[in-house]
């Protein structure tokens, strides 16, 4: 089905199968625009933290166990497993496989975000967990925002039909968009397969300068890992900083950032990580920015100018 954005498709799949008291099961960093969903829909989220592909399958394994104890059956496991946001990792296919084995062993269904999956570096993208799946309860949920054009807020649901007729029922929207699927479909059928390696190309370089930057202006500071693919970079900042003030400080200099909190289950772990997007910015705007977001870290923080980075990126 198609819907106005991932964003309707991941309200509509919520308006089936939520309650208020109900528990979905999340990595434990994720899209911040379903965390603000959950909470609105007063639903407990219970995240699971990630490792450098993703979602941990054994702390699944102990949290699942845990609910079941205290009888408590999770609604649906959300995860984004290709280019997982904000963290950049991607979950691997043994990892896919062990997760849909856990899944079905709880009997819980699996919600697949796959927004990001063209946008891999290398171009090679693992398959779709719906793909992989033999079962009739995995939802698949894409977009062509992040590989197009954000405008045109085109995205789809691929589900069973006992869901899907469903969504269908409570789809008050009159139809999303027909003009822009139009100009979509029409583009697509002989550019897409040219256009987003390019756009790869652009946006690796866009990350480069932005990594560049970081280094150049907070040293070892910032803290890092080189995503797989996307439009942004997951940072640590010293302990004493506080991603939310941040935010505040920062945009008084035209500079935005998301602040941890708003992309995590757990606000104390994410207190001093912040989410960078470098889609939109230029290149010389990047620099500038994380120029500028330096020096507010400085003033309102105390980090210290740019010390040497002797240590490898990330650690």
């Amino acid at each position: 089905m198609l819907t106005s954005g991932s964003l309707q498709a991941l309200d509509l799949i919520n308006g089936v199968l939520l309650e208020p008291g109900d528990t979905v099961i999340a990595e434990q960093e994720t899209y911040g625009g379903a965390l603000t969903r959950f909470n609105r829909l007063k639903v407990t989220v219970v995240g699971i933290p990630l490792d450098g592909e993703g979602l941990r399958i054994d702390l699944l394994e102990v949290a699942l166990t845990d609910l079941k104890r205290r009888g408590i059956r999770p609604k649906y496991i959300y995860t984004i497993p290709t280019v997982q946001n904000p963290t950049g990792t991607i979950m691997g296919v043994q990892r896919r496989r062990q997760l849909l084995d856990i899944a079905q062993r709880h009997n819980i269904p699996i919600v697949e975000d796959d927004c990001y999956a063209d946008l891999i570096w290398d171009g090679h993208r693992p398959p779709a967990i719906y793909a992989m799946s033999e079962r009739d309860d995995i939802i698949h949920v894409g977009s062509f925002s992040k590989s197009i054009a954000p405008a045109l807020r085109v995205g789809y649901v691929v589900a069973p039909w006992d869901v899907l007729s469903r969504m269908l029922a409570i789809k008050a929207d009159a139809g999303s968009g027909a003009l822009e699927q139009m100009v979509l479909a029409e583009y697509c059928t002989d550019h897409f397969h040219a256009h987003v390696p390019e756009l790869r190309k652009a946006l690796r370089l866009k990350l480069d300068t932005l990594i560049a930057a970081l280094e150049e202006n907070f040293g070892t500071s910032a803290e890092f890992e080189d995503p797989k693919g996307g439009i942004f970079l997951w940072v640590k900042l010293p302990d004493g900083v506080d991603t939310r003030k941040l935010f505040q400080a920062a945009l008084a200099e035209g500079v935005a950032i998301n602040p941890g909190p708003e992309w995590s289950t757990d606000a104390s772990y994410a207190a001093s990580r912040m989410r960078l997007c470098f889609a939109s910015p230029s290149v010389d705007e990047i620099r500038r920015g994380v120029a500028v977001l330096a020096e507010v870290c400085r003033r309102e923080f105390g980090v210290p100018r740019r010390i040497a980075n002797i240590a490898s990126r990330g650690s």
